[in-house]
Formats: C-alpha cells, sequence, structure tokens
C-alpha cells in the first residue's frame, strides 16, 4: 500500500519559506483547514508535481511552473521552488525531492524555459537511477490513475460522464477505473497472445514452404501474412491516434465545462453593451424631443392670460357669429320684402298690396344691414377665430405634463442604464485576465476533434474489415495446407491451434473477469451510497459497462435527473468501491469534498471516510466543515489537524492545531 508520511515545502505557491505537513502512520483521517486563497488546491498539487512534475487547475490544464513559486520570495530575488514527499509502500521508505531552479547564468527567469527541473528518488535511503526511479513511481503511483487519489471535489461531476456512451471524457475515466482495478494486466495478456499466435501462424507458413506440395500455398500465406501485418500496423497507427484526439476532447470537453460560464458572461457582455447602446440612443432620442419643448416652455407662464383672453374672444366670437346669423335672416326678409314692393303683391299669398302695407314694407327694409356691413361682420368673425386658434395652439404646446412624462422616461432609461453598466463592470472585473480569443477558439477546435475522431472512426472501420477479408483468406489457405500430411507442419499446425484456443479462453476470461468485477463495484458503491445518502426511498445503485451509476428507486424505476448533492454522493460511493476492489492501494487526498452537500450528507460523508482508505486527507475551509462536529464525527480516527494560516495575501504558514 501507498501511503504518505511528509510533504515538505519550500517556496511553492503561497507556502514561503520552509514548511513541512507530517502524517501519522496509523490508518485514520488528517484535516488541514484553510480559507478560500490560503493554499489548500496547493496542497493538492505539490503532491502532484512531486510524483508527476506537473501542476494543473481545475479545468484539467496545466500551469506553466514558472508561475508557482513564492510571489513575496521572488519579489526578494529568489526564484524557484521545491517539493520532498516522504512515503511508504510494499515496507519500503521512499522519499521523492522535486526541484524548480533557474538555469545556470539567469538571474532574473521569465518564462518556464529559464528554469531546470531537478528530481530524485530514494528507497531505504539509497539514491535510484533516474530510469529505476521513474520506472519505481510509474509502479507504485501511475499518472493515468491518480484523479482516484488526488481528489479535487469539484471536479465530481466528471464522473457523470460515465452514463454517456458517446463521451470520450466518460470513455477516459473507464480506461482509468479498469487500469486501477488492475484489467490491463488481462488485457496486455490477451494481446500478447495475440502476438504468439502470429507468430505460430508464421512458422507455419514457413514450414508449409519446405514442403513442394504446399509450397505454393505457403508463399501465398507469407504474403497474406506480410500484407495482414501491414494493415494491422495502419489499423494500430489510426487507433493511437484516436486515442490521442479523443484524449484532447476529453480534456476540451472539461475546459469547455469549465468555460460555460466564462463563455455565458461573455455573450452576457456583449448582451449588456447592446442594452447600454440602446439606452443611449432613445435617451438622446428624448432629450431631442424635451429641448424641442422647453424652447415653447415660456408659454406655459401665460397660460392663464391666454386662457381668460381666449375665453373673452370666444364670447365676442359667438356674439359676431349670433348677430351675423339674424343679418343673414333679415337680409333675406328684406330681399322677399323688396321684391314684394316691386311686384305690388305677397310673394307669399299673391294678394295685391296696399299703401299702408307698402309703407311698412319700406320701414322694414330700410333697417336691413347693407351687404358691406355683412361683410365687416364675417371679416370679423373671421379674425377672431384665427386668434382663438392660435392661442390654443399656445396652450398646447407649453403642456407641462407632456414635458414631465418625457422627463420621467429620460430618467428611468438613465436608471436601466447605470444598472447596465454596473453589470458590465462586473462583469469586466470576472473576464479582466480572460483571453477571449482562447475561449472562442476552445469552441472552434473541440468541433473540429470532433469531426476528426470521426474520419478516424471510419478509417478503422475500413480497415478492420480489410483485415477481417484477409483473415479469411488466411484461414482458407490453412484449410487448404492442413490437407497435406507433414511432421513439422502438423507440429506448427498444433502450435498455432494451441495459441488460437488459449487466447480465445483468455479474451472470455477477460470478459467474465471485467463483469465479476463491475458487479463487486455495484454492491460496493450501493452499500456507500445507502450508508451516504439521506433519501429513504432509495433502493441502490446500478451499474452500466463503463462503470456509471444510477440511482434505483424502491420501486425499481432509475432516478434519470439528479441534483448536485445526489451526483455527488453517487461519485464519493464509486470512488469508495473501486479503493475496496482495486489491487493499487493508497491515500485519498481530497480538496474541498463537501461543497455541495448540506450539514446531514457531509456527516454521513465524514462518517464513512475511514472505511474508504487507510489514509484520507482533507483540505477543507471551516464553514464547510465544522471542526467540533468533524472531531466528533471521526472520534478515534482522526489522526491530525493543521490550519493553513494568513501572513499576507501571498504568504501562508501551515500551523498545527494542538
Amino acid at each position: 500500500m501507498f501511503a504518505i508520511r511528509s510533504i515538505s515545502l519550500t517556496d511553492f505557491g503561497p507556502f514561503k519559506g520552509d514548511q513541512r505537513i507530517e502524517f501519522p502512520g496509523e490508518s485514520g483521517v488528517s484535516i488541514i483547514y484553510g480559507e478560500n486563497m490560503r493554499g489548500k488546491s496547493n496542497l493538492l498539487n505539490a503532491i502532484r508535481y512531486a510524483l508527476f512534475g506537473k501542476v494543473i487547475t481545475r479545468g484539467d490544464r496545466q500551469i506553466a511552473l514558472h508561475q508557482i513559486g513564492n510571489w513575496e520570495t521572488a519579489a526578494e530575488g529568489k526564484y524557484g521552488f521545491k517539493v520532498v514527499l516522504a512515503f511508504e509502500y510494499e515496507g519500503a521508505k521512499y522519499e521523492l525531492t522535486r526541484e524548480h531552479k533557474p538555469r545556470s547564468g539567469i538571474t532574473t527567469p521569465e518564462a518556464d524555459l529559464d528554469y531546470q527541473q531537478e528530481s530524485f528518488l530514494r528507497k531505504d535511503g539509497d539514491v535510484l537511477g533516474p530510469d529505476q526511479g521513474n520506472a519505481e513511481l510509474a509502479r507504485i503511483m501511475p499518472e493515468t490513475v491518480s484523479r482516484f487519489f488526488l481528489f479535487d471535489g469539484e471536479l465530481l461531476q466528471q464522473y457523470e460522464e460515465l452514463l454517456r456512451n458517446e463521451s470520450e471524457m466518460g470513455r477516459n475515466i473507464k480506461e482509468a477505473i479498469e487500469r486501477i482495478l488492475g484489467v490491463p494486466v488481462l488485457t496486455n495478456g490477451r494481446a500478447d497472445l495475440g502476438e504468439l499466435l502470429r507468430d505460430a501462424q508464421k512458422r507455419e507458413g514457413k514450414a508449409a514452404q519446405k514442403n513442394q506440395r504446399t509450397q505454393s500455398l505457403g508463399n501465398q500465406h507469407e504474403a497474406l501474412l506480410k500484407r495482414r501485418d501491414g494493415m494491422q500496423e495502419e489499423t494500430d497507427r489510426l487507433k493511437k491516434t484516436l486515442d490521442r484526439v479523443r484524449a484532447d476532447k476529453a480534456s476540451k470537453e472539461d475546459l469547455l465545462r469549465k468555460t460555460e460560464q466564462t463563455k455565458a458572461l461573455l455573450d452576457d457582455r456583449a448582451r449588456v453593451q447592446e442594452e447600454i447602446a440602446a439606452a443611449e440612443l432613445r435617451i438622446k432620442e428624448k432629450d431631442e424631443r424635451r429641448k424641442d419643448l422647453l424652447t415653447i416652455t415660456w408659454k406655459g407662464l401665460l397660460n392663464s392670460r391666454i386662457r381668460a383672453t381666449r375665453d373673452v374672444l370666444e364670447k365676442e366670437l359667438q356674439d359676431s357669429r349670433d348677430v351675423y346669423q339674424r343679418a343673414l335672416v333679415s337680409a333675406d326678409m328684406a330681399e322677399k320684402l323688396t321684391k314684394a314692393l316691386d311686384d305690388g303683391e305677397c310673394s307669399t299669398c299673391g294678394q295685391g298690396l296696399s299703401e299702408p302695407a307698402r309703407q311698412r314694407i319700406a320701414a322694414v327694409t330700410s333697417e336691413a344691414l347693407p351687404k358691406g356691413a355683412r361683410e365687416q361682420i364675417e371679416s370679423h368673425i373671421g379674425r377672431l377665430e384665427n386668434r382663438i386658434a392660435a392661442l390654443r395652439q399656445s396652450e398646447a404646446a407649453s403642456n407641462a405634463d407632456v414635458l414631465q412624462e418625457i422627463q420621467d422616461s429620460i430618467d428611468d432609461l438613465r436608471a436601466d442604464k447605470a444598472t447596465a453598466e454596473d453589470r458590465l463592470g462586473e462583469i469586466k472585473e470576472q473576464t479582466k485576465d480572460l483571453d477571449e480569443t482562447e475561449v472562442r477558439k476552445l469552441y472552434v477546435e473541440y468541433d473540429k476533434t470532433g469531426a476528426e475522431i470521426g474520419v478516424l472512426q471510419e478509417g478503422i472501420k475500413k480497415q478492420e474489415e480489410a483485415l477481417q477479408v484477409i483473415n479469411d483468406q488466411i484461414n482458407k489457405v490453412e484449410t487448404e495446407m492442413a490437407k497435406f500430411a507433414d511432421a513439422d507442419l502438423d507440429t506448427e499446425r498444433a502450435r498455432r491451434d494451441l495459441c488460437d484456443t488459449l487466447r480465445e479462453l483468455f479474451a472470455g476470461a477477460v470478459d467474465a473477469y471485467r463483469e465479476r468485477l463491475r458487479d463487486k463495484v455495484e454492491k460496493d458503491a450501493t452499500l456507500l451510497f445507502l450508508e451516504l445518502t439521506s433519501e429513504p426511498e432509495y433502493k441502490g445503485l446500478t451499474i452500466n459497462t463503463s462503470y456509471g451509476l444510477t440511482i434505483v428507486h424502491q420501486d425499481g424505476q432509475a432516478i434519470p435527473v439528479r441534483s448536485a448533492g445526489a451526483e455527488h454522493i453517487v461519485a464519493l460511493s464509486l470512488m469508495g468501491a473501486l479503493q475496496r476492489n482495486a489491487p493499487l492501494r493508497g491515500p485519498i487526498v481530497m480538496d474541498s469534498p463537501f461543497g455541495r452537500l448540506d450539514d446531514e450528507h457531509t456527516t454521513k460523508v465524514v462518517k464513512a471516510l475511514p472505511g474508504m482508505a487507510d489514509q484520507v486527507m482533507l483540505l477543507v475551509y471551516e464553514s464547510e466543515l465544522d471542526p467540533k462536529q468533524a472531531r466528533s464525527d471521526l472520534a478515534g480516527k482522526l489522526r491530525k489537524e493543521y490550519r493553513i494560516a494568513r501572513r499576507s495575501a501571498r504568504h501562508s504558514e501551515i500551523e498545527t492545531i494542538a
């Protein structure tokens, strides 16, 4: 079993100077408390750096090692850092030292090329050679399975990819799971038997070439084998390329997941900028309208006098219209009476007019307004109407309510614009160190890798179809060769049949072993899940061929959509089950594992941790895991407590909690 005994840091990240953490030999849990930005993730990366010489972000991207040295120390003119990891494995004591320091002649390093990395491994006090040391490290802790030991709680959602058959990330995790469970040992054995089978076929062909009766068949057999070898090499090359592209796509999948929020921020920024531009345009339009109204606003001060004058004029207009109407009636009557005088008879009844009647009619017609007077009244009415209309227009144009409405709209728009500008400021602050080109380039490259995978898969499919045709032809030739009796040929044929039988048996055994492994992982994961979950109606978990786990309700139905907290519990259950079934045993180092869990689930997980691995290290902040509660939940299984104390923004120190 791989067990860490101490970590010594020199100027690594925020840990200035020489600092050390020791872990007891007894199995149990050690807790290191630290608030955000104090260096918890740096401790996880310190172990990763010691083992593999790299530091990664939570997006699985490597960080330039030049950025890892302590900032305060660098400001003082000292560059570089060192990590010493002491551990035990299979009864031996190891000490791994890895140091990153400036190259000779470089006084102020500015990039990774300005540094050199040195490392060496001691075993029981003796320094191993470089190749021997690297081989020993690869045997003790292969990098491909390190995700199951150096465990970032923020990456738990990756394990949901195991439920998606088309996911490249899920495929890579499955391969890592099978590696930690020891499956590659068996698949390598199957591959070795396949190689032995190919060698036996070549020997059989050589034996056939020595016999005159089978010489032609032997030559044909040899040619087919050479063609198959060439096609197999091309198929293997395509598969290696596919694995590389899939790994690239899986890495990009995780980066995309990490940048989804970033991309959303960029899209939100564009939307907010459009909102600000639209608000500015509307404010400008409203302000121009307001200015137009303000040019006649002074008229509002005269509204009362305008209204009083208008009232007088409207009264005068009405009186003038009455006079004019009476004048029109009088003129019409006068016209008829004048005609009666001229005709000497009434125009209505036709009777003749007497002299007294003539005199009365003449008196009436003499009182009628002359035509010129009526025209004067008409002109006066027109002038009154024009004045009243002008006064009405002046009164309406100075409407204060319209002006106030426009001003209110401008104020609202300015408030909306200010809110949008505040939001834009927040987004710019969040994205100030972001390379937008790289984010958008990532989406383009991800699509390209998907297309490349499709091309490679089609190429592999065609190669394998061609290989099948070649193998069928080889089988036919071997069947023909079998018809001829020859001691050497029979011996080689028996060898080939034996290798073929063993390969088929081994292949079946590998498949059966995989199935039994999945059943064991499912069983152990279910037991752990039921121990961790607070939902009484959950029956357990079911596993798929990729080791993806699905929650099952007590009615037998699968839970298709699960919360982030439930996903967290499922992933932890898988981790524990793998630890119980893996030939490779080691510590679990967890960074922020409780961020998505409520208090009840956190308590359940803490109590279960000692059973998940012999050595567990928790990197948490106190609001995530209350120290008093942790001590109560772990009791005798709590082995050590540390705290990361702040000395400055760029300087943290590790303190033992007594």
